[in-house]
Parts: structure tokens; sequence; C-alpha cells
């Protein structure tokens, strides 16, 4: 499932200036300042930084082999075949990589449908084909999610090799989704462009947190409302990036000693607690602020030992406890975000 999009429409602009653009397929030019943006693989690369983990030719290589893959596989066929060919990533990395990706599409149908009903208290604003912007979208899984039910999803993230990957799991999905390639810092959109706009874990990934909410603040207008999920820098369960225990506790260069010596990819992050994020949001002109604790999945689950997943059934227990879900608050693996645009 292929289509041609109305950027202009969608709300797209030159990152730049802002400015609106001209569009081919095989290019976007900004009629303000000239500025000429490629369409690789249907996908308008709008960057105006680098991806943290790959270089634009590096990762535009990587696109290119998933694209051309991408015609006789599979979504999970073709995902393995990236881990499998990226000598960067260790093989206890690529399970857990590869198994998050998958489990991801029911956790984001499950943290929807917890932010909707959130939403319900602020708003009676109507979802169906109001837009939704999935920043940092990966594989897309909350974009696809978001889509099957109502919003006009548009998914944006830094990497073009995400987004082919993303394109192939809407395709299988049976969702037309328009997806741009950006950086959260600099968002190629127009002011008040989104009614709403999420991320998972993106905010702890982007190379300037607070400037991307910033973006997010402008890109969402007055009344907007964001939706976050982050990791808990204070939390007592496995880090997220690297799997040992408690890792936002730890000195930063016992983790990247940590990280060399098991041959992992040391990650380039910005973990939050809870006191830093609210903090962060206001800042950003956020208000209403909630941080609450997410349900885990059955498919977080599975793959988990019975250690691990005997903690999990107590952390599900206790959060919905008052006051004790205060005390877990602060050690919670997760957050899960809402704020409103001022």
């Amino acid at each position: 499932m292929t289509s041609e999009w109305d950027w202009a429409s969608l709300g797209v602009r030159c990152p730049r200036c802002l400015g609106a653009l001209h569009a081919t397929p095989e290019w976007l030019e900004c009629i303000a300042c000239t500025a000429i943006f490629p369409v690789l693989f249907g996908i308008p690369d709008l960057r105006t930084g680098q991806d943290p983990y790959l270089s634009k030719a590096d990762d535009l290589a990587a696109a290119a082999a998933l694209a051309s893959r991408a015609k006789t596989m599979d979504f999970r066929s073709l995902l393995a075949s990236y881990y499998e060919t990226n000598a960067k990533v260790s093989p206890s990395q690529v399970a857990l990589f590869t198994h998050g990706t998958i489990a991801a599409g029911d956790r984001a149908e499950r943290t929807l449908a917890t932010w909707e009903r959130q939403d319900t208290h602020a708003t009676t604003r109507p979802r169906e084909r109001a837009t939704l912007l999935d920043v940092g979208c990966g594989t897309a899984p909350l974009a696809i999610a978001a889509a099957r039910r109502g919003w006009r999803a548009i998914g944006l993230d830094v990497g073009l090799r995400w987004l082919v990957l993303a394109r192939k799991r809407a395709d299988e999905a049976g969702v037309d989704i328009p997806f741009v390639c950006a950086n959260a810092e600099v968002l190629p959109f127009c002011d008040g462009a989104a009614a709403r706009a999420g991320g998972e874990s993106i905010l702890e990934n982007a190379s300037d947190p607070d400037q991307a909410l910033h973006e997010l603040a402008r890109v969402l207008g007055r009344g907007g409302r964001l939706w976050l999920t982050t990791p808990n820098k204070r939390s007592l369960g496995p880090d997220p990036h690297l799997g040992v225990m408690a890792g936002g506790w730890w000195p930063e260069r016992w983790l990247k000693r940590h990280a060399e010596r098991a041959g992992k990819v040391y990650p380039r992050r910005r973990l939050f607690t809870a006191g830093t994020l609210h903090r962060s949001l206001e800042a950003a002109d956020f208000a209403q602020v909630m941080i609450e604790l997410p349900d885990v999945s059955e498919a977080q689950k599975a793959s988990q030992s019975l250690v691990i997943r005997s903690a999990i059934g107590a952390y599900q227990l206790v959060k919905r406890v008052p006051v004790a879900g205060r005390v877990l608050r602060s050690v919670a693996p997760t957050y899960l975000v809402t704020a409103t645009r001022t």
C-alpha cells in the first residue's frame, strides 16, 4: 500500500525556515529559501541533524537494502535481516531489540487506549481524522494503532531505515500512513499542525530533549495534548537499553565499562525522574501534567524470566493501591505522561 501524499495539507514545512514546500515525487523544494530535500522510497528526508548511531550515508545504505528486501519478505523477517547484518549489535541485544519491536504493537494499543480515556476528561474533540504525530515512531506501532482507531496518524523518525521498516509494518496492518524523516528537535511542521503528539521512548533518546519538547509545543499549539512514555531514571528494574538491574542508579563510567565488556552499544540518552520530567514539560509551556504508571502487556512479559514475571505481577497489583502506588512511582520502570499545551 503506497500513496502519494499532499504534504502541504498535512502541515509539512521546510525545517529550515518553515516555508511552504513545492512537491514532486523526487524532491520537495522550499518556496521561501529554495532549500531542496530528497524524497527517498516515498519518504521526504527533512533531517537537519545526524542520527545518533549511523551517518546519513550508512543510514541510506541500510534503508536501500531494506527497501529491496521488503519486496519479498514479511515484516518480521525484514526486521531480523536488519539486525543480522548490523555488526554493532551483539547477539544478546539482537534478541532484546527484536522481541521489544514485535511486542510493541500490543503495548502501543494498550497505551493509546489509556491516553484516550484520560483525554475524555480534558476535551470533547473527536479523534476521527484529527492529526496525531508519532514522533520517533521507529517501526510505527503507535501510529498504526492510532490509524486503526480513527486518527490521521503521521510517523516521524530520524532514521530512514526505521521508516522503511515502518512502512512494511503498516502495509501488513492494512493502514496507509505518511512517514517523514526528520529530527525531533527541528520538526518540519507548521505551528498547530497536530491535535495530539505521541512518542514512545523518544524523549530520552533525543539529542536535545528540552528543544524537542519546545518543538512539540509549537507543533501542537494551544490546547494540544502531548502523550509520552519514557523510562524512569530511578527504576529498580532492568535497564531499558543495557538490561542490568537499576541501571539509572549506576555511575555512567560503570555503565560504559559494563557495555564495553559485554560488547554492547552504549546508548546516547538522558533518563528522567518524575521531578525532572515535570520541570522540563513546564519549561516548554505544558501544563496539566500527569505522570502515571502503565500496565505491562502479556507480550512484554512473555520473554521475561520467572523472577521478572513475578515482579511484574506484584507491580500490577501494588500500583493500584493509592499510598503504595505513590511510593512505587519513584522506582517504577516506565512513566506514562500526559500534558496539555498552554
